[in-house]
């Protein structure tokens, strides 16, 4: 049984409570607590099922001189867990600070609820070479425990920030970036812009799209074509189409 003290704190946390989120994240499942320890991130408390505690044995003996490590009833862990199925293992890791991303790449999302699509993006964009994800003011938090689960371990592979304070932010980066929005309905075809590098690429909700305060700090607007009765792409669907347009034409040498 873990202490009470601990329970509460992965009970905040799988409600998404602001403080509890702000020192502490949960991962849950083999692939994504491995990905975080071999990248270096080791959780601060580690529970893992009695019934699979043979099979984690590997990860308990790598983190048992920097977390502490509970094995607990099948009951237990239901119980914990964030999922109808558990998998048998979660992680509560400490949020580290992380500096603002500065490589080619920024994708920056606005207003941006949906965990499960902020969670691919993060994926997609480590998976294409991004410099990191910026978050702004308005969205989901980027170590909620449901978009960690999305980004498959790829938050601990690519700098992930949030940002408040949105001017100060557009400020400090539009000398160094190409700022470029996304749209559904209007702007240049995302296959006929001339991609450059630096580039900030900015995504804004399915809803909504892009806020009045944000769009103003773009250089230009993207969209991809419709061809069918579809009003719009999955957000997470159009970032990786354009960025992988962007690696297409300025990142793969051939």
């Amino acid at each position: 049984m873990i202490p009470k003290a601990l329970r509460s704190r992965i009970n905040s946390l799988k409600l998404g409570l602001k403080e509890a989120q702000e020192r502490y994240f949960l991962a849950e499942g083999l692939n994504v607590v491995k990905e975080g320890i071999d990248a270096g991130w080791f959780p601060r408390w580690l529970v893992v099922s009695e019934e699979e505690a043979e099979r984690y044995a590997s990860i308990v003996g790598e983190v048992s001189n920097k977390a502490e490590v509970y094995v607990v009833s099948a009951k237990e862990m239901r119980e914990l867990s964030t999922l109808e199925t558990p998998p048998g293992i979660l992680g509560v890791f400490p949020r580290k600070p992380i500096g603002l991303p500065s490589g080619d790449i920024l994708i920056i999302v606005d207003g941006l609820q949906d965990p499960g699509n902020l969670g691919t993006i993060i994926r997609t964009a480590d998976a294409a070479g991004a410099s990191g994800v910026v978050v702004l003011k308005g969205s989901i938090d980027p170590y909620n425990h449901k978009v960690v689960r999305g980004s498959m371990g790829s938050i601990f592979h690519i700098p992930v920030v949030k940002i408040e304070e949105v001017r100060d932010f557009f400020n400090t980066i539009m000398d160094r970036y190409l700022v470029i929005g996304t749209s559904s309905h209007s702007g240049t075809l995302y296959y006929e812009f001339q991609w450059k590098l630096p580039l900030a690429l900015i995504f804004g909700s399915e809803a909504r799209g892009l806020s009045r305060d944000v769009e103003k700090f773009c250089k230009d607007i993207v969209r991809i074509p419709i061809f069918g009765k579809a009003e719009s792409l999955n957000v997470a669907v159009a970032c990786g189409i354009i960025l992988y347009e962007v690696a297409r034409k300025i990142m793969v040498k051939y």
